[in-house]
Formats: structure tokens, sequence, C-alpha cells
């Protein structure tokens, strides 16, 4: 997967030559837009994989907030072709081959795609999951719709290392939703959006992929995209 990703947001620049006095740091804010849920993981249709904000719709001030960054930072100073639509096609590539992975419960193609921290807990927690639970994450490409760029943040040293060189990091927060076999779906009810809505809704609704990407460009650091946060959720679950 960090081929992939690697290949769609691909000759990224290192950022140098820059006083770091010029930037702001941008963390993550608190998030606003998360839903509550039973924490029972034995009710849930699937039970969550690391505890991270349930993320489903869109910010207009994060939408803004991000073009912002795109533009002014990130493509003049890390990676002058950098962009959103890029990252997004990218992320959805990376989300389908960790889905299908987590799907047949063989994370061995995966490993390097995650952070380390990410991968264990990933790991832990999916072997809880009942073959039932893991066949709900076995997600096709034609599935994976309405995805989008939720929050980009920015995070920067305070303090130079010892060669001099400012820690610069950004995450990229991706959204999606899902529904298994959704094409079929919508031929079943030959493209009644209500009836597929009703069809959806009976199997808990969409699907929904969090994930967050991270890639390190501190100044003679060679790194690309992993993710170092995911989840899923049924829109409807308990």
């Amino acid at each position: 997967m960090k081929s992939i990703l690697h290949q769609n947001v691909k000759n990224l620049t290192k950022l140098s030559g820059v006083n770091p006095s010029t930037f702001k740091r941008h963390t993550l804010p608190s998030v606003i837009t998360c839903r509550c849920y039973n924490h029972n993981n034995s009710d849930r249709i699937i039970p969550e994989l690391m505890e991270f904000p349930q993320l489903y719709t869109p910010k207009i001030t994060n939408t803004i907030r991000n073009r912002f960054l795109a533009a002014t930072l990130i493509r003049p100073y890390f990676d002058k072709d950098f962009t959103i639509g890029q990252f997004c096609s990218g992320a959805k590539l990376a989300a389908h081959q960790v889905s299908q992975s987590l799907a047949t419960g063989d994370l061995s193609d995966i490993e390097d795609s995650l952070t380390p921290s990410c991968f264990s807990t990933v790991s832990r927690n999916l072997s809880l999951f009942s073959m039932k639970q893991r066949a709900e994450l076995d997600l096709q490409l034609d599935d994976i719709s309405n995805h989008y760029l939720y929050q980009i943040g920015i995070m920067m040293d305070d303090q130079p290392d010892e060669f001099g060189n400012y820690g610069r990091q950004v995450e990229c927060t991706w959204v999606a939703q899902a529904f298994k076999d959704f094409l079929s779906l919508v031929d079943e009810c030959g493209g009644n959006p209500m009836d597929v809505k009703r069809a959806m809704d009976a199997q808990g609704g969409p699907t929904v992929l969090n994930f967050r990407f991270i890639r390190d460009y501190t100044k003679n650091v060679e790194d690309s995209w992993t993710i170092n946060a995911l989840n899923y959720y049924k829109v409807l679950q308990p």
C-alpha cells in the first residue's frame, strides 16, 4: 500500500532553506463532528480497531483551510506536485488494500504501510473480530465512494536537531463511505434511491472509513506516506 500511495502522490520534495519562524505550528484540533456509540464491541457490526474519532461529514472550515495549506505551504515548500485530488485517489487505493488484508486476517502485506504503533493496535484488536465482522471489511474499489480529505495538519518542531534541521511532518485525515456490493444493490433496487437507502439501512447503513496518513518532510529524511490511525464503523450500528 505504501508504494500505491507513493505512486499516486509522487515526486514529493523536501522542505529546505525556509526560516521556520515564517510558519505557525498547525496541529489537528479537537474534532467536533463525531458520533457517540456503544463501547461494547461485541454488539457492533464492525468493532473498533483503534480509539479514533468517528468522522462522517465534511466541515466547510476544514475544506477552506485544507486548500489554503495545500496552496501556500505544501506545494511551495514540501511537494510542488501535491494536489488534494491526487492524494485522495492514492488514499482510496491504500484503503482498499488495507481493507482486503484486514478481511482475510493476513496483515503481512500492509505491515510496512502502517506505523508500528498503529499496526500493533490494529493487529491486537482485529484478533478479537469474528469471521462475520471481518467480512464486513471486505470492500472492493467500486464499493468505496464519497471520499474526501477531511483535514490537513502540519507539525513543526520548536527546536532544531543536532544538524540544525527542524522536524516537519504532515498529517492528512481521509474519510470515505462504502457499502459492500453497492453496484449490485443499485441494480437490484432498479436504481431507486429510496429503495437503495432502505436496503442499506437494513444492514446498518454505509460503512464509514476514517484513515489518517502521516509523512515526515524533515530535511535529509527519506520517507513516504504511512497510516498512523484507522477505523471503520457502520452509520447505524449500536
